[in-house]
């Protein structure tokens, strides 16, 4: 049964239950420093380290992005073989949801081309003070 006192139980029991998984990964990304702090890592790359009954892998990553903009007036200078930019098509929610609501005959022949399945739902819960309300 769906009482306004079990929903407030409910939503308590999500708070402390967020509580804990922070301070969880909070505690795992403290771990995560002192293994790096003591094994090192790459720049870029990962190095596997055999620790008596444990495998640890440590991977340094850096993350590239691309202005388009410069890239754009840039590109025309770069041989098109040596051009270490691919553009891949990507789907336009927003157009999607369009062409369903306003052209649905356009909307069944680009669905052939989408797969469609129901994603997570999401919770949010915020712990209101009486002051507040």
């Amino acid at each position: 049964m769906n009482t306004n006192a079990d929903i407030q139980q409910l939503s308590q029991d999500w708070l402390e239950a967020k509580a804990a998984e922070d301070a969880s990964k909070a505690r795992r990304v403290e771990i995560e420093k002192a293994i790096v702090s003591r094994l090192g890592k790459r720049e870029e790359g990962s190095k596997t380290h055999n620790i008596g009954t444990h495998k640890v892998t440590v991977t340094g990553v850096i993350n590239r992005t691309l202005d388009k903009g410069v890239w754009e007036s840039i590109k025309d200078q770069i041989p098109e073989k040596l051009r270490p930019v691919t553009y891949v098509p990507k789907l336009d929610t927003t157009g999607v949801k369009w062409l369903q609501t306003n052209d649905p005959d356009i909307y069944r022949l680009v669905a052939k081309a989408l797969t469609i399945k129901p994603g997570k739902t999401n919770v949010k819960v915020i712990a209101i003070n009486k002051e507040n309300r």
